[in-house]
C-alpha cells in the first residue's frame, strides 16, 4: 500500500487551479516561482484541508448516526408498531391459545382472553343480516315508436321498404353484431306470398329470428335478446345483460324509421353525469341555476338534496352517479349505495347487521331519490325493504341470538359463515411455537441493534490515518483507498454521549424487574461481561417459562409499564422525525433522516455548511495571496531584468573607449 504519512494527511487538498500564475516564472532569475508561491501559501492552504477533513468526518459520522436510526426505526416498526403482527406491546401477540374449528361453517381466532378447553356449537339457525331497500329498475327501456297504433299491412309494407337492405348495430355486454333487413328477412314476413295480411307479429318473429341467428341462440332457452312489435312500439329486450342500439356506416335513417336513436341502451353508466344519463324516470328539481361556460354557452344545473340516517347530501345534476356513490358510502351515514347491471336497481343498505330498522330516508330538494327508485315515502314506486335479522345459534344447548355474525363466545372469536344443523366442535388448545419463535428473532435483533451501537463506541480512533485529499486519492488504487478510509472512519463516534445514553437505557429495560418477574426468569440473560450486554437464550428454561408463565410473561412485555412500552419510549426518544425542529429524536436532531424535513435540519448539517462557508472564506483569502506574491515576484523579475538592462549598457560603453 502506498505510505501516505499523518503529516501529509493535512496538506492541501485545494485544486492546482488556485496556483493562480499571473507573472513571468523566473526567466530572468532562473527561480521556481510555482514552487516558491506554493512553499509561501502552504500554511493557508493546510487550513483549508483541516476544515475538507473536517467535513469529511462529519458526513461520516453523520452516515454512522443514520445507520443506527434506521436500525432502531426497523426494530422499532417489527415489536413495537401497533400495526405489526409482532407488536410486543399487544397481549394478545401473547396469546398461546390456538383455536380450531371441525367445520367451515364456523371460523375461529383467539383473543387476549382465550384460555384451553373445548365447546360445541349445536346448531346455526339464522345468520345476521342487514336492512336494506331495493329500488325498481332505472333504466329508460330500449323502444321506440313506429306508429302511434298498431300497424296495417300496408303500413308494414311501407315500413319493410323503408328497411330492405339496410342493418342496424345492436351491442350485448360488449358484444357487437349487426342486424341487416335482407331477403331473409322479408321472405319470413311474406312467407309463400299467399296470405297479405300481415301483422305486427309476422314483423315480430322476422326479426327475432334475425336476432337469435346474430347472438347464437337455437331456441327459446337460450335466446338472449327478444324484440317485440306491438301497438306500433319497437321494443328490444336482454333480461340481465347491456344491450345498446346504434346506427351503422352514419346511417341513421333506418333507426329513425324504427322509432329508435343511436346509443340508446337498457342500462345506464355510473361513471355519466347525471342530467345526460336516460332515466326511466326524468330528473326534476326545483332549484335550478344557470351557469355559462368560457366559450359562452349556457346550461342550466339542477341541485338535489335529501338525508340519510341524519346525515344531509347536496349534488348538482352535472356531478356522475359513481360520485354520488362514493360520497354516500364514504359518509357517516353508514350505509352502501350500490347499482346492479344484472336487474339495473339501486339498492341502500346498512353497514351494521341485526334486526331493527337501521335505516331512515327522506328527500328535500328535487326527485333524485325518486329517479334511484330509494323513495321511502313514493306512493307509486316504493323501494322495496328487506329487514335485518340477528344471528341465532345454539351453544352446548344454550340458544344465543346476536346482531352480528361475529361474535366473542369464552375467549374465542366466532365468526357466523353459513346456517347448519350439524354439531361444529371449537377446540383450544396452548401452543406457544410461535410466541417461542418470535423471542428468539426478539432477541437476535435486540442483539444486532446493541452490537451495532457498541461497535461504534468502542472503536478506537488512529490519528495517523486522516481522511485523504484529493491528491492523495491519485496516487492510491482503489482498495487502498477503501482501507485507508475504513481505519480513518474508525472512532468517528467512540465514547459517543448519544449512542451511550440510548444503549444504557436499552440495557437497563432488559435488567428490570416487573413484579418480581424478570427476562432472566424466563432464561433470557445476558451472556458475559465481554459480550457487551449481549442477550442469550436457555432453551429448557424459556420452554418452561412458556408453558407455566403465560401471565406473567404477557405482562411483563406487555403491560403499561411493560418492557415493550419502555422500549417504545427510548427508541422513539431518539429515531423520531416528526415535529418541528428541537422536538425530534436525539439521532435526528443530531444527523437527520433522509426524505424528511431533518435531512437538512440537523446540527451535523448546520456544522457542514458553516465550514464550507468558511471554506470558500479561506479560499477566497488564498487566492488574494497567491495574486500578492505573484505581483511581487513579477515585480521582482521587471526589476532584474532593468538591471540586467542598465549593466549591459554600461558594459558596452566601456567597450567602446578602447
Amino acid at each position: 500500500m502506498t505510505s501516505v504519512s499523518s503529516s501529509n494527511s493535512s496538506n492541501s487538498s485545494v485544486s492546482s487551479d488556485l496556483l493562480t500564475k499571473t507573472g513571468m516564472g523566473g526567466l530572468v532569475s532562473g527561480m521556481d516561482i510555482d514552487s516558491l508561491v506554493e512553499q509561501l501559501t502552504e500554511t493557508s492552504r493546510a487550513k483549508i484541508a483541516k476544515q475538507n477533513q473536517k467535513v469529511q468526518k462529519l458526513e461520516w459520522k453523520q452516515e454512522a448516526y443514520r445507520e443506527v436510526t434506521k436500525a432502531l426505526t426497523e426494530f422499532q416498526s417489527k415489536y413495537l408498531d401497533t400495526l405489526s403482527k409482532t407488536n410486543l406491546r399487544s397481549k394478545s401477540t401473547f396469546n398461546t391459545v390456538v383455536a380450531s374449528s371441525s367445520s367451515e361453517s364456523i371460523s375461529v381466532s383467539t383473543n387476549s382472553g382465550s384460555y384451553a378447553g373445548s365447546f360445541t356449537v349445536n346448531s346455526v339457525t339464522q345468520l345476521a343480516t342487514a336492512e336494506s331497500y331495493t329500488g325498481s329498475a332505472v333504466s329508460e327501456s330500449v323502444s321506440g315508436k313506429v306508429a302511434n297504433s298498431t300497424l296495417s299491412s300496408s303500413d308494414i309494407s311501407t315500413l319493410t321498404d323503408k328497411l330492405f337492405g339496410k342493418s342496424i348495430g345492436i351491442t350485448l355486454d360488449g358484444t357487437y353484431r349487426a342486424v341487416t333487413f335482407d331477403n331473409d328477412f322479408i321472405n319470413e314476413i311474406v312467407g309463400d306470398g299467399t296470405d297479405q295480411n300481415w301483422t305486427e307479429e309476422d314483423f315480430t318473429r322476422a326479426l327475432q329470428k334475425k336476432l337469435d341467428t346474430a347472438f347464437g341462440a337455437t331456441s327459446d332457452s337460450d335466446r338472449v335478446v327478444t324484440a317485440s312489435l306491438s301497438g306500433g312500439t319497437l321494443s328490444f329486450d336482454a333480461p340481465g345483460s347491456q344491450i345498446t342500439i346504434s346506427s351503422v356506416d352514419s346511417d341513421t335513417d333506418t333507426l329513425t324509421a324504427l322509432g329508435l336513436k343511436s346509443g340508446q341502451t337498457n342500462k345506464i353508466k355510473v361513471s355519466t353525469q347525471l342530467d345526460q344519463i336516460s332515466f326511466a324516470t326524468k330528473l326534476s328539481s326545483t332549484n335550478v341555476r344557470t351557469e355559462t361556460a368560457a366559450n359562452g354557452a349556457t346550461s342550466e344545473i339542477s341541485k338535489f338534496e335529501f338525508s340519510i340516517n341524519g346525515i344531509d347530501f347536496s349534488f348538482e345534476s352535472n356531478q356522475s352517479l359513481q360520485s354520488i356513490m362514493e360520497t354516500v358510502n364514504n359518509s357517516k351515514a353508514g350505509v352502501t349505495l350500490s347499482y346492479s347491471t344484472i336487474s339495473d336497481k339501486f339498492t341502500l343498505t346498512s353497514n351494521t347487521t341485526g334486526a331493527g330498522e337501521s335505516i331512515t330516508i327522506s328527500q328535500s330538494t328535487g326527485n333524485l331519490l325518486d329517479v334511484l327508485g330509494l323513495n321511502t315515502a313514493s306512493e307509486t314506486n316504493a323501494p322495496v325493504r328487506t329487514a335485518g335479522k340477528n344471528a341465532i345459534l345454539t351453544v352446548d344447548g344454550q340458544q344465543i341470538i346476536r346482531a352480528s355474525n361475529d361474535i366473542s363466545v369464552n375467549g374465542v372469536n366466532i365468526s357466523l359463515n353459513e346456517v347448519t344443523s350439524e354439531e361444529v366442535k371449537i377446540t383450544m388448545k396452548e401452543d406457544a411455537s410461535d410466541l417461542s419463535e418470535m423471542i428468539h428473532s426478539f432477541v437476535e435483533d435486540y442483539n444486532n441493534v446493541l452490537s451495532l451501537m457498541k461497535e461504534y463506541t468502542s472503536a478506537k480512533s488512529d490519528s495517523d490515518y486522516q481522511p485523504l485529499t484529493d491528491e492523495q486519492k491519485e496516487e492510491m488504487s482503489e482498495s487502498e483507498i477503501e482501507k485507508w478510509e475504513e481505519k480513518a472512519k474508525s472512532g468517528i463516534l467512540n465514547n459517543d454521549s448519544i449512542l451511550n445514553n440510548i444503549t444504557s437505557k436499552l440495557q437497563g429495560i432488559m435488567y428490570s424487574t416487573f413484579d418480581g418477574y424478570s427476562l432472566y426468569s424466563m432464561g433470557i440473560a445476558t451472556e458475559s461481561f465481554s459480550s457487551n450486554g449481549k442477550l442469550t437464550i436457555d432453551e429448557d428454561k424459556l420452554s418452561s417459562a412458556l408453558a407455566s408463565d403465560g401471565a406473567k410473561i404477557r405482562e411483563m412485555f406487555s403491560g403499561e409499564n411493560g418492557i415493550a412500552s419502555r422500549l417504545h419510549t427510548v427508541v422513539q426518544s431518539a429515531v423520531k422525525t416528526s415535529g418541528a425542529k428541537g422536538s425530534r429524536g436525539t439521532l435526528v436532531e443530531a444527523a437527520g433522516v433522509e426524505s424528511t424535513m431533518s435531512d437538512t435540519q440537523n446540527s451535523i448539517y448546520e456544522e457542514i455548511q458553516r465550514i464550507n462557508n468558511y471554506v470558500k472564506t479561506l479560499t477566497s483569502r488564498l487566492k488574494d495571496e497567491q495574486s500578492r506574491l505573484w505581483k511581487q515576484f513579477t515585480a521582482m523579475e521587471t526589476a532584474l531584468n532593468k538591471m540586467n538592462s542598465q549593466s549591459s549598457i554600461i558594459s558596452s560603453f566601456g567597450q567602446n573607449s578602447y
